[in-house]
């Protein structure tokens, strides 16, 4: 005889909250880099992230509190405040924007974004007493496997540039 599963509550309500506070940091992340970057091959791809990444933070939102958890606001202003001082990590450069940045901040969302395909899918295949938009979720999980892609592509433009000089 096989045991269900029962999902433990708490470690959910606890794994949402995380993913809603990841959620929040790369939203505000994505939005800034959007505006920096406006009109360059990385505002080009992380530009019509910003709708996406805004509705995927409201599915996880309107998740936990359709499974009856509250977000906790001191975890989402945490994660903003550590989001901010990250900005501030030195490139090399003083006045002007380091070729590094792109490539870091690109690399940062990527991998951001990786963490995140690993949560559409832990959600799909929570136990069936968790009710959760299953579908939806597999659609924000492909979503989130375009995402990868482009972001891939996007760093295979910048690591020629980022950490190289033109010969003297």
């Amino acid at each position: 005889m096989t045991a269900t599963r029962q999902t433990d509550r708490k470690l959910l309500a606890t794994y949402l909250d995380d993913h809603v506070a990841g959620a929040t940091v790369g939203l505000s992340r994505v939005r800034r880099m959007a505006r920096a970057y406006e009109g360059t091959p990385v505002g080009d791809v992380v530009g019509p992230m910003v709708d996406q990444l805004d509705t995927e933070r409201e599915f996880l939102i309107t998740t936990t509190k359709d499974l009856g958890f509250h977000v906790s606001r001191y975890k989402v202003v945490l994660a903003a405040v550590a989001e901010r001082v990250g900005r501030l990590t030195p490139n090399g450069r003083v006045v002007r924007q380091s070729p590094l940045s792109a490539l870091l901040e690109v690399e940062l969302v990527r991998g951001a974004v990786t963490g995140k395909l690993s949560g559409w899918r832990t959600l799909q295949q929570l136990p069936g007493d968790a009710v959760v938009d299953r579908a939806r979720a597999a659609e924000l999980e492909e979503q989130a496997r375009r995402q990868v892609d482009d972001l891939t592509a996007l760093l295979e433009r910048l690591r020629p540039a980022a950490l190289t000089r033109p010969r003297d």
